[in-house]
């Protein structure tokens, strides 16, 4: 009998990693979208509340990678 989830764990290494780009690009256009606000506003840059959730969101992504990486190898080890 075959595995109900079986589809989904042969999509898992083509979704992940677009889910991670996305995430990233999403993270970038944050970013830009901070520093033109900023200076639109004649400021030097990012306020420290928005650095720090800008350091926040880098090491959130950061986990995240090392969880996708993870998986990506449980997923391998079991074909």
């Amino acid at each position: 009998m075959m595995n109900p989830f079986h589809f989904l764990l042969e999509m898992m290494p083509f979704v992940i990693p677009i889910a991670i780009v996305g995430i990233i690009f999403g993270s970038i256009t944050s970013i830009v979208k901070a520093k033109t606000e900023a200076k639109a506003k004649g400021g030097a840059g990012l306020s420290d509340e928005e650095a720090r959730i800008m350091q926040d969101l880098h090491q959130s992504l950061q986990k995240m990678e090392k969880r996708v990486e993870a998986l990506e190898t449980i997923i391998i080890n079991k074909k």
